[in-house]
């Protein structure tokens, strides 16, 4: 519990290598992408819910640049002290979807080669949610379709 608390509070505090130490590198692919995946997020607010064994239950709200919120809720699994896996997902009523009145991230998510998404493309499922451009610029967002994340 102490490991995600202390996850959140160094991305809150902008220092994405003590989170990447944490286990951010176990949640991304690089350290780049870990910190991009930031890039929209101006605080974020966790709830733990509950706690047992290795597995640290959670409610995330990120308050988003634009003022929006996006809310998760899932779960962490920690060992040795550092976070090894998490899934999060939506909370909500429907699919995920940004804001439409977002404007397009200041740095764009990329795939784990460092090229862009593009849309009908699967998108990992830490990215729900979220929204990015395309490589020719176009906003895309990732969303829940038919069970999967999808790029759209």
């Amino acid at each position: 519990m102490g490991v995600v608390r202390a996850y959140y509070a160094a991305i809150n505090a902008g220092d994405y290598r003590t989170a990447w130490d944490l286990g951010g590198d176990n949640l991304d692919p690089t350290y780049t992408a870990f910190v991009n995946g930031f890039a929209g997020t101006s605080h974020d607010s966790l709830t733990v819910t509950a706690s047992q064994g290795d597995t640290v239950s959670v409610t995330l709200n990120a308050a988003q640049s634009d003022g929006s919120d996006q809310t998760y809720s899932g779960t962490y699994t920690v060992t040795g002290g550092q976070i090894t896996s998490a899934q999060l997902a939506p909370t909500g009523g429907g699919p995920a979807t940004a804001p439409t009145t977002s404007a397009p991230p200041s740095a764009p998510i990329t795939d784990p080669h460092g090229g862009y998404y593009r849309a009908g493309e699967y998108c990992p499922e830490r990215d729900a949610g979220r929204s990015t451009v395309d490589a020719s610029g176009h906003t895309i967002t990732c969303v829940l379709e038919s069970g999967q994340y999808h790029w759209h």
